[in-house]
């Protein structure tokens, strides 16, 4: 038999059922070339599950609509080669670069390996290698208001 294979078919991630995503009209999240994404990224930062949500589209390469609060060419941002200080390009290690980076912002380290269910050596290896300052352990990053 050459049909898809609907047995072996799985079904959404657990975390997709809580965000918010599921209580608006779905072309929000994918507007017209030129249209704004401002109020689908608006509703993301109010979403308990915004993190899950970025990592999940840059794991599995999405390419299009606003996921986790990042559109098409911000998430291609957080997937291209980062720059040493001195100017020579890096290949980005990992692909969750971008993600640890937005999380760092008020997560520890152990937080950010919980999320993305990796270890926190993991993290710290992948904060290092894109130059991403760690959190404070309150949640705070040293240095900001």
């Amino acid at each position: 038999m050459n049909g898809p294979d609907v047995l072996n078919i799985t079904g959404p991630p657990a975390w997709m059922t809580g965000g918010l995503c599921a209580q608006v009209d779905p072309d929000l999240w994918f507007p017209e070339k030129g249209g704004s994404t401002r109020e689908a990224k608006a509703l993301c930062a109010r979403c308990p599950v915004h993190p899950e949500c970025l990592a999940y589209a840059l794991a599995h390469d999405e390419r299009f609509g606003v996921w986790g609060g990042a559109s098409e060419r911000a998430r291609r941002r957080m997937r291209r080669s980062v720059s040493t200080r001195q100017g020579a390009p890096v290949r980005a290690l990992d692909k969750r670069t971008g993600v640890i980076r937005q999380l760092a912002t008020t997560l520890t380290d152990p937080e950010i390996a919980a999320r993305l269910g990796c270890s926190s050596r993991t993290v710290l290896r992948i904060r290092r290698t894109g130059g991403i300052p760690p959190a404070h352990p309150s949640g705070h990053r040293m240095g900001a208001a």
